[in-house]
C-alpha cells in the first residue's frame, strides 16, 4: 500500500495518471474527475492536482500541498488557505520557451504589418503603404522578471532591443536584461520604451496596474503585449488609449472578460492583434508539466522541498536568485 494519497481533478492531466502512477512508487494517484469525486477523495488526501476550490480544500484532513496546473493559482488564495499550513507550488518554467514566442509573435505581427496586411487580405486589397518597423535597435521594457519575463527579455535582446526590466525581486540584471529597475520607477521605464511585455503574476497589487496613467506615459508610437493575466491592464483606459492614438497597438492574449464579449471594440481594431488565451499551448509545455507534477510528488514522497512553492501572503514565486 502506498504511503501517500494524490487527488488528481478534472483535466488533461486525469490521462497522465497512469505515467504518474508508474513514476511515483509510494504515492497513491487517484482520479477525481467530478465535484462529488473531489469532495470524497480530497478528505484524506496528501496533495491534489487541480486548481482546489475553498469547498473541497475545507474537507481536507490532512493535506500536505496543492499543485496548481498552471502557473496561476489566484484563484486558491482565499482565507482560509491563506491561514493554513498548506502550500501551493505552480508550473513556473512550463511555459516559459512557447509563450516567449508567442509574445514576439505579437510583436512582430504589428511591427511587420501582418496585423493589417491580414485585413486587407480579407478584402483582397493589396496594400505596399502598411507601416512596417524594425525592432532592432529599439528599446523593450518587460514588466516582471518571473521565469517567463526573464525569457522573453532573452528573446528581445537576440533580437537586438535594449531590454529594461520593472521587477519587485530583482536587483540586480539578468541575463538579456540591460537594466532593471523597482515599480515606483515604472512610468520611467515605460516612457522610454517602444514595445512593452506585460509578465507579471495577477495579485492585489498588479491588478489593473497598467492604467491611463501608464498610457499617458507611454511614447505614442508604443505597443503593450500582455500574455499574463487579462486584470493586470485596465481594458476600458486600454481601449481608450488605442482609440485615442496615446499607443500605436496591442497584442492581446488574456482579457478581463474571457471569452471576450461580442461588443468589446477591441474585436475590430486594426491595431490590435489578439488570441483566445492561448499563449501557453504547445505538446511540449505537456509534458514539462507533467514532468514538474511527477517531481514535486516524488519530492514530497522522499521528505525533500518542493520546486515552485508559493508564498501565500505576497502571492507570488519567491526566486531564490
Amino acid at each position: 500500500m502506498s504511503k501517500y494519497k494524490a487527488v488528481v481533478m478534472a483535466g488533461r492531466w486525469q490521462n497522465w495518471i497512469p505515467e504518474m502512477q508508474a513514476a511515483c512508487k509510494d504515492v497513491d494517484v487517484v482520479s477525481a474527475p467530478t465535484k462529488e469525486d473531489l469532495m470524497r477523495e480530497v478528505v484524506d488526501a496528501d496533495l491534489v492536482i487541480g486548481r482546489l476550490p475553498k469547498e473541497a480544500f475545507l474537507k481536507a484532513e490532512k493535506l500536505n500541498y496543492v499543485q496548481s496546473i498552471g502557473v496561476g493559482f489566484e484563484t486558491m488564495l482565499y482565507s482560509e488557505m491563506l491561514e493554513s499550513d498548506v502550500k501551493i507550488t505552480n508550473t513556473a518554467g512550463a511555459y516559459d520557451d512557447v509563450i516567449a514566442e508567442h509574445a514576439m509573435a505579437h510583436i512582430l505581427a504589428y511591427t511587420r504589418g501582418i496585423v493589417r496586411q491580414e485585413r486587407n487580405r480579407r478584402e483582397h486589397k493589396w496594400d505596399h503603404g502598411v507601416p512596417h518597423i524594425q525592432i532592432a535597435g529599439l528599446t523593450g521594457c518587460v514588466l516582471g522578471l518571473g521565469s517567463i519575463g526573464r525569457t522573453i527579455a532573452l528573446r528581445l535582446k537576440a533580437f537586438g532591443l535594449t531590454v529594461i526590466a520593472v521587477d519587485v525581486q530583482a536587483d540586480t540584471p539578468p541575463e538579456g536584461v540591460d537594466r532593471v529597475v523597482k515599480p515606483d520607477a515604472m512610468h520611467d521605464a515605460l516612457a522610454e520604451s517602444d514595445i512593452v511585455v506585460v509578465a507579471l503574476p495577477h495579485t492585489p497589487a498588479t491588478e489593473g496596474i497598467i492604467n491611463a496613467q501608464c498610457f499617458e506615459s507611454m511614447k505614442s508610437s508604443a505597443i503593450i503585449v500582455n500574455i499574463a493575466r487579462g486584470p493586470l491592464i485596465n481594458q476600458p483606459d486600454l481601449i481608450d488609449a488605442l482609440q485615442q492614438g496615446k499607443i500605436a497597438g496591442a497584442g492581446l492574449d488574456v482579457f478581463e472578460e474571457e471569452p471576450l464579449p461580442d461588443d468589446n471594440p477591441l474585436w475590430d481594431m486594426v491595431n490590435v492583434s489578439f488570441t483566445p488565451h492561448t499563449a501557453s499551448q504547445c505538446d511540449e509545455g505537456n509534458v514539462n508539466i507533467k514532468n514538474i507534477f511527477i517531481d514535486n510528488m516524488n519530492r514530497f514522497a522522499n521528505g525533500e522541498p518542493l520546486a515552485n512553492v508559493i508564498d501565500k501572503e505576497k502571492g507570488y514565486l519567491v526566486r531564490n536568485s
